[in-house]
């Protein structure tokens, strides 16, 4: 399978986070955000797989 390619924006958007995140130095926010970008990821996956199912019916 192929990787899915970002758009400019994308790349862009998450170059942009990256280094908001290299720049905090709170551990409890740097935690905070861990937790959030994992719910995030997870949701996405959820979303992902219901899209399909729904396409293969």
């Amino acid at each position: 399978m192929e990787p899915i390619a970002l758009t400019l924006g994308q790349q862009f958007d998450i170059e942009q986070r990256s280094r908001d995140i290299c720049a905090i130095t709170d551990v409890k926010q740097l935690q905070e955000i861990s937790k959030d970008l994992l719910l995030a990821w997870q949701e996405e996956i959820a979303r992902s797989r219901a899209a399909a199912s729904s396409h293969l019916k």
